[in-house]
């Protein structure tokens, strides 16, 4: 009886552990939008923000506006590091869920347009899910 109560015991515990480990990667929702910027060689479109920041393991969740009267009626949402290429059209958003890859690479990757190449991408800087100690 006494090994049988250890045992239940010790997968509780493991359980807890494990739902702990699970939800400790952050979830984050995003908005991202194109828009008409203004720069010295003319108009361009840029998805906004500009940058996201998230870490290894995050879960993030994409709604992607195109609400642009103007220019072509869909845009391509890119991520080729993430193996994401969708297309979203114009006043419909696309809803995409992702989680960052635990092993992948801290920096920064593209989140572009894989329709119109000479859009202003915007960077998806991916940080480590370390978190450094300082050191004395």
């Amino acid at each position: 009886m006494k090994e049988a109560m250890m045992s239940y015991r010790l997968t509780a515990l493991l359980l807890i552990v494990g739902i702990v480990f699970q939800v400790s990667a952050a979830q984050q929702e995003i908005s991202l939008k194109t828009e008409m910027v203004k720069t010295k060689e003319g108009e361009a479109v840029h998805w906004m923000p500009g940058q996201i920041k998230v870490k290894q393991g995050d879960h993030l969740k994409f709604t992607v506006h195109h609400d642009l009267d103007a220019g072509f009626d869909f845009h391509g949402f890119f991520i080729p590091s993430l193996k994401i290429a969708k297309q979203v059209s114009r006043h419909k958003p696309l809803v995409v869920e992702v989680t960052i890859p635990k092993d992948m690479k801290p920096g920064e990757y593209d989140i572009g347009c894989q329709f119109h190449p000479k859009h202003v991408p915007a960077k998806l800087q991916v940080e480590s899910a370390l978190t450094e100690t300082p050191k004395h």
